[in-house]
């Protein structure tokens, strides 16, 4: 349950392209049947030149909130627990460290991706 995923925030600010990436990737998440919410778990994610903030949809789905925002972090994390949205946390995760907002990503290893449905019914 202690799943987490692990990075460092470059100064580089958010850019359009990069939201747009992460609105690719949550809307390819729905698609695959995994959902995606907010911060707290409810309503929708933020996804803006301010900052990326979702989770799992609560009460089942969620841990913790993956947070990307303009302000550099010498070292930043998310623990996912191997919740359904972690692909969704280490696609965003994956792009932006090509695009140079973030570096140094590591995680705990692989993950099976699973939709929101198989993950309740292994539980």
């Amino acid at each position: 349950m202690g799943y987490t995923r692990y990075w460092e925030r470059t100064d580089k600010p958010i850019t359009q392209e990069f939201v747009d990436e992460v609105n690719r990737i949550i809307a390819k998440a729905s698609e695959m049947g995994i959902t995606i919410c907010g911060w707290d778990g409810f309503g929708e994610p933020e996804v803006n030149l301010d900052g990326i903030r979702f989770n799992g949809k609560a009460p089942r789905l969620d841990y913790e909130a993956f947070v990307i925002t303009n302000e550099p972090t010498i070292f930043d994390f998310c623990k996912t627990a191997e919740k359904p949205y972690d692909y969704a946390v280490k696609e965003v995760l994956n792009v932006a460290e090509n695009m140079g907002f973030v570096k140094n990503v590591s995680d705990d290893g692989e993950v099976e991706v699973v939709t929101d449905k198989e993950y309740l019914m292994e539980e």
